[in-house]
């Protein structure tokens, strides 16, 4: 074994579920951030805890509402999670640009884009100072799932987007 940096740790690990979290601003609109680090913690109760840059424009709307929907979004996707990834919520309505379709998600007014293989609506329980990083527990409110989506994931450490491949 030789020694590595961390950030190259991912690539270790691939393939990595790549995930949209999707929070509310204050107009009522969703905004979308693409998300990279994020685990189930418990399954009873339910709960999955993620990572967001201090930076993030999703960490100030995640202060104030407490809420989000975690979205696994399908292949046809990627472009979007690229999109997603590079420019803010703050000035920028992200779904329009990127051309999302949204759909509704039971039990909140954020919305989630389609398709997706997993939708995750949860709030924030806790959090905790991680450096760069905050770190969310959150408690799962609802859980839906489209078995017939193609899920992406990255690979590489995310320098490649694609779907799972079994072999």
């Amino acid at each position: 074994m030789k020694k590595i940096d961390i950030g190259n740790a991912p690539a270790y690990t691939s393939p990595n579920s790549m995930t949209l979290i999707c929070t509310e601003k204050p107009d009522g609109s969703t905004n979308l951030a693409t998300l990279a680090f994020w685990a189930f913690a418990s399954t009873n109760p339910g709960k999955i805890m993620f990572s967001l840059n201090k930076g993030a424009y999703s960490l100030e709307l995640l202060a104030e509402k407490k809420e989000v929907v975690l979205a696994i979004p399908g292949v046809e996707l990627t472009g979007a999670l690229i999109g997603c990834g590079t420019c803010s919520g703050r000035d920028t309505d992200k779904a329009a640009k990127v051309g999302l379709t949204m759909q509704e998600v039971e039990g909140t007014n954020i919305k989630a884009p389609v398709p997706c293989k997993l939708l995750i609506h949860a709030t924030v329980a806790q959090t905790m100072d991680a450096d760069d990083h905050v770190v969310h527990l959150c408690d799962i409110k609802g859980v839906y799932g489209d078995e017939d989506v193609d899920a992406v994931f990255g690979w590489k450490g995310y320098a490649e987007f694609a779907a799972a491949q079994q072999k």
